[in-house]
């Protein structure tokens, strides 16, 4: 995909919290309209948004918010019919984003949209959502002209002293930097894994070795295609600077194809570098999904996801 497949009107969705926070800064500052999808009250009332009501449900699962899509999927469609291109914004290890996601970029894709999904996935010590998370990537991956991933337990091995404040910050920041520079980069169709240094790390080459640390956490360097480098403007790399650091990570990639590297014109983002690159084979996400290895082809009924809907059977009471 390249930048002319961006085709307006463009619409940002955000899913659960982090979607909500992301999609509303972006909206500010680039014109986009902005739909919220949540099950959660607090994250629905800026603009037109979708609150999914699980009721009677106080603690809904997974699966028990995913069967409530259903009564919203023509007014959702009715919205993303209206728009080219829709980004989607989810946090995969929460409950909101593993359950809505899938269905959102399904719904967009059936209305021919361009479809561009970023997520977020869990911290290794959240067991209980790596599989779910794994498994919302697959799905999303195949129904998404272009996937962007942020994988915050690669964050974590590099940043052990960071506190969740921080983590989120940074990573939150990377997202809202790399979503505002796509309509003037040349875009990545498939996967990307986007890296970036620690909040302390000023030195450009020291925070562009962080960043590949973190991409070699998530990816085999065989897997790794183009790379897209973003410097801040308040790192204030001189052109010599920018032109070792290009080919010291061609080098370290062994690709052949140029690294791309853009100025941060606004210098907002925190930290100094942020890193995107394709993935062109499996990443360490394919492990949290033992059942990964099986084509979706080979899988019965793959095309709808996994859902607890409530049914009620008119069965008499036999004792």
């Amino acid at each position: 995909m390249d930048s002319s497949d961006i085709i307006g009107p463009v619409l940002l969705v955000g899913v659960g919290g982090l979607g909500r926070k992301i999609a509303l800064e972006v909206r500010s500052s680039t014109g986009y309209d902005c739909v919220i999808v949540s099950n959660d009250k607090h994250d629905t009332g800026d603009g037109t948004s979708f609150y999914i009501d699980c009721k009677p449900w106080v603690n809904p699962s997974v699966f028990r918010i995913r069967s409530f899509m259903k009564y919203y999927e023509s007014k959702i469609s009715s919205v993303f019919s209206n728009y080219k291109t829709v980004i989607i914004i989810s946090n995969l290890g929460g409950k909101t984003g593993a359950a809505v996601s899938p269905f959102l970029s399904s719904i967009a894709k059936s209305c021919l949209n361009k479809v561009i999904s970023f997520v977020v996935m869990p911290f290794r010590f959240e067991k209980e959502r790596l599989f779910y998370s794994a498994t919302c990537l697959r799905r999303i991956s195949i129904t998404s002209d272009a996937l962007f991933v942020l994988d915050n337990d690669a964050f974590l091995e590099i940043n052990p002293d960071l506190s969740l404040d921080e983590c989120y910050s940074m990573t939150n920041s990377a997202l809202i930097n790399i979503i505002k520079l796509m309509p003037s980069v040349t875009m990545i169709r498939g996967e990307g894994v986007i890296c970036m240094n620690g909040p302390k790390e000023f030195d450009a080459e020291k925070a562009l070795r962080d960043s590949i640390a973190m991409l070699y956490s998530s990816s085999e360097p065989d897997a790794l295609g183009k790379s897209f480098l973003y410097i801040s403007k308040s790192s204030k790399c001189s052109i010599g600077s920018l032109n070792t650091l290009v080919d010291k990570l061609r080098k370290i990639q062994s690709i052949d194809r140029l690294a791309e590297v853009d100025l941060h014109t606004s210098g907002n983002f925190t930290g100094t570098v942020n890193l995107v690159t394709a993935v062109e084979g499996t990443t360490k996400f394919d492990s949290y999904d033992p059942l990964a290895i099986i084509p979706p082809e080979s899988c019965l009924d793959w095309e709808v996801p996994d859902s607890h809907p409530q049914i009620n059977l008119p069965l008499p009471d036999i004792e």
